[in-house]
Parts: structure tokens; C-alpha cells; sequence
């Protein structure tokens, strides 16, 4: 190694991580960065040839992420053993985190795991449990009570899934809460108690019980993954919200998943499905851990050492608030209106159209959408280097376009159709588009705000579900209902490209004319 080389390895390290000279020759340690443990020290000796050095280079280092950690060792130790040559290698956030976000992401995305699964339940399962409670819903023609009457089966599971939109009460009274009480608080409490309400709807005696039940469930799952996405927000660097939000939206599409590796108990016998729900207490010890390590972010912290005051009427009164509020909202209820029933009556479609069983949907389904994982993180990586509005409007206009021909493909064709819709679709289209929320609002209504578009949302929802269960009534298929539906989101893609502003690379604080958080200028941006 010549002098150049030398000088080069005894610079300290600015990219992923920042370090910080040490106390002995040629030794440095953590400044900044992911890592709760970074040493790095260089011995040398004189090389064969005047002006050449024989250099050991010693690094010891942990990553400072709890639980998650292990997956993102392989690429870590890969950059260390390759001499940390590139200093933000094409796997990493554009934005250099540190050890309090890294360990903040990490428990949020235990969090966001249990979340998923919690509001992936009735969703896989309703098409189960409306065996069971059929006769509550089925009339035949002589007005007997019945369970083979179909004509009005899809409005009726369709009324199932609208009526448990009414938990958006719940969801907007956990924002609400989150500006008032803290971030940390109200996750901890919700999502104890989502998961306390998931396994009552095991022993629910009727259909009805079994919606009052995912009334709460649904929504404090719902106000979960607004405030878990505000969370990694107030903690993240500006080049790196697209990148953490989208790993917490991977982690929930994995705790998604769970709920699919358990389906196939639906076929065990008619109560089947009643297991699945069940399942949820054992998720109550882990997040009340994960809820109890979190800290407060520090932007609401600040916040409440300034007493700062917070009203709902602001997010009216003020023009700039306003008009964001209604172009996130009017986008929420675009985007559901097409969404919502296409991922509720999936299963319906899949065992009805195509005659797949339990078992087969969980093999189709995990097959399809574990790829999601490579849209999500792309997306998300993208989003931050190139912007939001591209990423997400492109993820928008491939994922609509590819869901409705998945819905008139047959077995063969149906496969390719929806791992492309996943991959280049939902996944640029999550990774784009779920960070505005918490970006656009101030910290003292961030939570409030983005109660009020999930509103939005819900209200699509129901549009949505009730537009699509009728229509499939009529057609006696799905494939044209949602064909119809779809002109929601396509309206949508026109909004994000016309109106929607861009917000890569500009903190909070900038994008809502706040006071610079303190001590927040040392992390790479």
C-alpha cells in the first residue's frame, strides 16, 4: 500500500457512519451512525519498498437495531470486510441514521409486525367465517334462513367490512391522543388492545359480535400504522423517511403474511378460522416490550417542553393546512375506493372464481406478495434519491392497471399478472406515496391531520366496497366491477402528478415552517 492509500484509510469515515478520531494513533470510533458498537483501528508497518506500508485494518462493530438487526448484517458486514470503500453503498438510506433512530426503527418495526397481522385478520378470514355464521345473513327463496342462497352472499360480507369502517372513530380518537399524550403512549395502549379485541373474535357466537369486536380491532389498527408511520417520521433524516417508512410498511406486510401461514387452519373444521384470531394474544407480551423500550420522539418532545398548543379547527382555518388536508384526503379516498375491495373480496374471488382452497390461497398469496418486499425497499430507496410524486404515481397507475387483469385471469395467467401488479405496483406505490402524510402537517397536529385523511380514506372504503359487492352481484363476476371502480385511482395518478408537491430531501421543519430542531445538523443530508 502506498502513502495515498495510507492517507486515505486514516481519513475518518463520512457516509453510512461519521467517526470520531481516537484517543491512540490511527484509531477511531463511533460519531454518528446505525451502530451501537464501531471501533476501527489501523496497524502499520513499513512495506518491502520505500514508500509502501503493510496496513492490518481491525474493525469491531454491532449494529444498533434490536430484534431486526440480523437481516441487515449480511450487507453491513460485507461493507466492512470490503474496506467501506463506497461511502452510502446503493442498500443504504441516503440519509445517515444513528444509533437512536436505528434502535427506534427496529422496535417500531416489531410494532408495525404485529400491526400488520392484526389488520390483515378479517380480511383472509370473513369468507370462512361467513360459513359459519351464514344463516345469519342467507335467505332463500321461500324466506327460510339458508346457507346456499349466493345472490345476496357478496353485498352481505360487503356490509361486514363496511360496517367495520365505522372504527375510523377509533382511529381518529388515537391520533387525536398521540398529539396530545405522545407518540409512544398511544401505541403501546393501542396496540395492546387491538390485539386483546382480534382474539375475542374467537369466541364471538355470531357475526354480529365478530364486527363489534374488529369495530375496535380494525380501528385502533388503523390509527397504529398512521402514528407508527409519524413516529419513524420525527426521528428519521430527510434522505431517509421513504427508506425507514418503507421498511416498517415491509415489516407489516410480513406480520400480513402470518396471517397467511395460519389460514390453511380455516380448513380444519368450520370453527377453523376461529384460531387464526386466537393467535392474536400471543403477540400482546412482544409489543407491550417494543412499547416500553420506544422513547419519545424528540419533535414532540420539544413540542411539549413549549407547551405549544394544538386544534383540530387550525387544520381549517389556516389556508396552507387546508389545502393539504383536502388534497391528501381527496387522494386517501381515490385510492381506496379501488384498493379496499380489491384486497377484501381477494379471497372471495380466489375460492369462488377459481376455486382455490385455504390452503391453496395461502400458497398463491405468499408466493405473490412476499416479493412485495423488493417493490417496497426499491421504492423506498427510489423515493428518497428521486422523488415521491414519480415513484408513487408510476407505483399507482402499474399496481391498478395489473390487480384488475389479475381479476380476469384464469389459474395460469394470474400469477405473473399479480407478481408484477406487487413488485412494480403496490410496492413503488407505498414506498412513494404513505410518507406525505406525516410530512406535510406540523408536529403538534401530525397526528390529528392524518386522522382526519385515514377519514378520507374510509369513506372510499365504504364507497368502494359497497360499489364493488353489488356490481359483482350483477355481473356475477369481480373482474368488471373492479374495472369500474379502478377509475378512482386513475384519477388519482392525474392528482399526484399535477398537485401533489415535492418533499424529498427537505426536513419537517422546512416543510412546515417550524424552528429547526436543535442538534439535528450532524446527520448526512
Amino acid at each position: 500500500m502506498n502513502d495515498d492509500e495510507l492517507e486515505g484509510l486514516r481519513a475518518r469515515k463520512d457516509g453510512i457512519l461519521l467517526e470520531r478520531v481516537g484517543t491512540l494513533p490511527d484509531t477511531f470510533t463511533l460519531e454518528e451512525g446505525p451502530f451501537s458498537t464501531w471501533e476501527r483501528a489501523l496497524h502499520v508497518t513499513s512495506g518491502d519498498q520505500p514508500g509502501t506500508h503493510v496496513v492490518d485494518e481491525e474493525v469491531t462493530w454491532k449494529l444498533g437495531v434490536p430484534v431486526f438487526g440480523l437481516l441487515f448484517w449480511l450487507p453491513f458486514w460485507l461493507y466492512v470486510r470490503g474496506g467501506q470503500k463506497n461511502p452510502s453503498p446503493w442498500w443504504a438510506p441516503a440519509g445517515r441514521l444513528d444509533t437512536r433512530a436505528g434502535h427506534a426503527i427496529g422496535l417500531l418495526g416489531v410494532i408495525a409486525i404485529v400491526n400488520g397481522f392484526l389488520g390483515t385478520v378479517i380480511g383472509q378470514t370473513l369468507t370462512f367465517a361467513a360459513d359459519e355464521f351464514c344463516n345469519e345473513f342467507a335467505t332463500s327463496a321461500d324466506g327460510l334462513r339458508t346457507c346456499v342462497d349466493t345472490a345476496h352472499d357478496t353485498s352481505a360480507r360487503a356490509n361486514v367490512f363496511t360496517i367495520v369502517r365505522v372504527s375510523v372513530v377509533l382511529s381518529l380518537a388515537l391520533t387525536v391522543a398521540a398529539d396530545r399524550f405522545g407518540r409512544k403512549r398511544a401505541l403501546t395502549v393501542a396496540v395492546t388492545t387491538s390485539c386483546l379485541a382480534t382474539a375475542a373474535g374467537a369466541l364471538a357466537p355470531s357475526l354480529a359480535l365478530l364486527t363489534a369486536t374488529q369495530i375496535v380491532s380494525r380501528g385502533l389498527a388503523t390509527g397504529l400504522t398512521i402514528v407508527l408511520l409519524i413516529f419513524a417520521s420525527e426521528e428519521l433524516p430527510p434522505k431517509s423517511r421513504a427508506y425507514g417508512v418503507s421498511m416498517l410498511i415491509l415489516l407489516a406486510g410480513l406480520g400480513a403474511g402470518m396471517v397467511v401461514w395460519i389460514l390453511p387452519l380455516a380448513d380444519v373444521a368450520v370453527w377453523g378460522w376461529r384460531l387464526v384470531y386466537g393467535a392474536a394474544l400471543l403477540f400482546v407480551p412482544l409489543a407491550l416490550w417494543a412499547g416500553s423500550q420506544l422513547p419519545t420522539t424528540r419533535r414532540f418532545a420539544l413540542h411539549e417542553r413549549q407547551g405549544t398548543s394544538r386544534s383540530l379547527s387550525e387544520l381549517w382555518q389556516s389556508p396552507k393546512l387546508r389545502s393539504r388536508l383536502l388534497l391528501l384526503g381527496l387522494g386517501a379516498l381515490l385510492a381506496t375506493v379501488f384498493a379496499t375491495p380489491a384486497s377484501q373480496f381477494d379471497n372471495q374471488f380466489l375460492r369462488d372464481e377459481l376455486g382455490f382452497t385455504a390452503s391453496r390461497i395461502t400458497i398463491f398469496t405468499l408466493l405473490t406478495s412476499t416479493p412485495i418486499g423488493i417493490g417496497v425497499m426499491a421504492g423506498g430507496i427510489l423515493s428518497d434519491r428521486i422523488g415521491r410524486r414519480p415513484i408513487g404515481a408510476f407505483g399507482t397507475a402499474v399496481g391498478v392497471t395489473m390487480s384488475v387483469l389479475s381479476f380476469f385471469s384464469n389459474e395460469l395467467w394470474i400469477f405473473p399478472v399479480r407478481l408484477v401488479g406487487v413488485v412494480l405496483g403496490s410496492g413503488f406505490a407505498v414506498a412513494g406515496l404513505a410518507v406525505y402524510g406525516p410530512e406535510l402537517f406540523p408536529t403538534r397536529l401530525r397526528g390529528t391531520a392524518n386522522g382526519v385523511i385515514t377519514a378520507f380514506g374510509v369513506v372510499g372504503s365504504v364507497i368502494g366496497l359497497q360499489l364493488v359487492g353489488r356490481l359483482a352481484e350483477r355481473f356475477d363476476a369481480f373482474g368488471p366491477a373492479l374495472s369500474i371502480a379502478a377509475i378512482a385511482p386513475a384519477l388519482l395518478v392525474i392528482l399526484i402528478l399535477l398537485r401533489y408537491p415535492e418533499t424529498a430531501n427537505l426536513t419537517l421543519e422546512e416543510l412546515n415552517d417550524e424552528a429547526p430542531l436543535p442538534n439535528d445538523s450532524a446527520r448526512m443530508t
